[in-house]
């Protein structure tokens, strides 16, 4: 990393006071967890109203109701926030009725409308609650639609984020004399990369930058920066172990842990990971939208850890739109309780997951989860006799043959039936890898389904040598069919 400018170690050296994450200690059993509770506390010293809405002059122990009593005061300050200065939520909540002393209980959410990514992508000014000169950043994602969402962030929104990826990069393990290998292939226009080495330099955490598609450029850098974790895109980093671990001992590289971020890791491709680098490979989610760093898995693995402290999440019916219980699978819905910049309440995801109640037995009691998201709900599509399919179905049976990178299905119906086309991308003698492919899918209840219904044609399997260059899988199932029950 080059060195900085005496002007730029000025700001570093300020920015890193205005970070709670650094107050934790690193040899704490639960960094995030710790974080979050700081977090908490910090509020109720600085924050008259948040101690007037306990009844409390003091706060000892920290459970879960006292937490979300937290969580619904911040919705209650964001809300009134977004009421004074965002057009888009002044006029959708005049419009509703709702104010922000309606919201006393969880269950008074469902009273909130909520907002889709749409409205963001129609009129992202409208969300914009500052004036264009406190503004620090302007990132825009163009999501599945294809058009521009624009989010804007202030310089304490920035080091918000900063904080989160600290906090989260401490949960794993990374303590700040090690360093961490960022691998994040520089085929998109917004890096991710940029970000975490950013974040990195200012919580004063060590990290490299390694983009490089070739196999022995990303093992010499491990190398020579005596590299403890890795974080990046999960078909990225498996590329890199399917083709480094016949001729490379990973294990002896001494990894802790390595972070699947910007993609969903299947619990096959988890397994042969953690079987390479014999470390424990845990999973990343977040939304651009909500900067990003939103939840981690610790080493139980049984869900993602929220950053509760700065975002609420919801679980609700996708059809009705509303609140569901804990355990129960439906659609993420996000709400910053930080953010000042554009800010978004309810926000919905269209990422199908469950939430999970505390403890964890990593030590976590106040900190909720989610399970594992198990894809886009408008990822998923019907095949033979309605069966819902979803791209993980398929990750968990196909990455498990071994040489297997990548994939992608194509389905189309030339005739009565469906037409299903896996082409595979594999290392090894392509016969073999054709037959186990072609088996791990048809064991596959769906699709043995529709096979002896008739409602499916014989699966087809193509198989594709390695090519040089590396390509994400943004798309794993693609439907050419013309009409078809949604």
């Amino acid at each position: 990393m080059p060195s900085m400018s005496l002007k730029e170690r000025i700001i570093v050296a300020y920015a890193r006071t205005k970070l709670s994450s650094r107050k934790v200690s690193e040899d704490v059993e639960n960094p995030l967890h710790d974080w979050v509770n700081l977090k908490v506390r910090n509020t109720f010293k600085r924050d008259e109203g948040f101690r007037k809405a306990l009844g409390r002059s003091s706060l000892e122990q920290i459970d879960r109701q006292t937490f979300e009593q937290y969580q619904l005061y911040r919705f209650r300050r964001q809300m009134e926030y977004v009421m004074e200065n965002s057009p888009f939520y002044q006029k959708k909540y005049s419009e509703a009725g709702i104010r922000p002393d309606d919201i006393r209980t969880m269950d008074d959410l469902d009273k909130v409308p909520l907002t889709d990514p749409s409205d963001l992508a129609e009129e992202p000014f409208l969300f914009l609650c500052l004036s264009q000169s406190k503004i620090a950043r302007t990132f825009s994602t163009s999501g599945t639609s294809g058009k521009p969402k624009r989010l804007f962030y202030t310089n304490d929104d920035l080091l918000n984020i900063v904080d989160s990826i600290a906090a989260a990069l401490r949960s794993a393990g990374l303590k700040s004399s090690e360093t961490l290998h960022i691998m994040f292939p520089a085929v998109v226009a917004w890096d991710p990369s940029l970000m975490l080495e950013s974040a990195c330099k200012v919580a004063g955490l060590k990290s490299v930058v390694c983009s490089a598609v070739d196999v022995d450029e990303q093992l010499k850098v491990m190398k020579e920066q005596e590299t403890k974790v890795i974080i990046g895109l999960t078909s990225f980093i498996y590329r890199v172990t399917v083709l480094a671990r016949d001729k490379t001992d990973l294990r002896a590289m001494g990894l802790k842990a390595i972070i699947c971020s910007s993609e969903p890791l299947s619990e096959a491709v988890r397994a042969e990971m953690e079987d390479a680098w014999g470390c424990k490979c845990l999973s990343q989610y977040g939304l651009t939208e909500m900067g990003l760093a939103t939840t981690i898995e610790c080493y139980m693995q049984t869900g993602l850890h929220i950053n509760e402290a700065d975002f609420m999440v919801e679980v609700i019916d996708p059809d009705t739109g509303k609140r569901l219980p804990p355990g129960e699978e439906g659609e993420l819905v996000w709400t910053s309780l930080s953010f000042q910049g554009s800010p978004l309440l309810r926000y919905r995801s269209y990422d199908i997951s469950h939430y999970i109640m505390p403890p964890c037995e990593c030590g976590h009691v106040t900190v909720g989860k989610i399970g594992k998201p198990k894809g886009r709900r408008t990822a998923a599509t019907k095949i033979g006799l309605g069966e819902h399919i979803f791209p993980a179905l398929f990750d968990e049976a196909i990455m498990k043959v071994h040489g297997v990178l990548n994939y992608q299905l194509v389905i189309d119906k030339p005739f009565f039936r469906d037409h299903l086309k896996f082409t595979v991308e594999y290392s090894g003698d392509p016969e073999k890898g054709r037959k186990e492919v072609t088996e791990a899918v048809t064991t596959l209840e769906e699709i043995r389904s529709g096979l002896e219904n008739d409602l499916l044609d014989p699966i087809e399997v193509e198989m594709k040598e390695v090519g040089k260059e590396f390509t994400p899988k943004m798309k794993p199932i693609i439907d050419l069919r013309k009409r078809f029950d949604d």
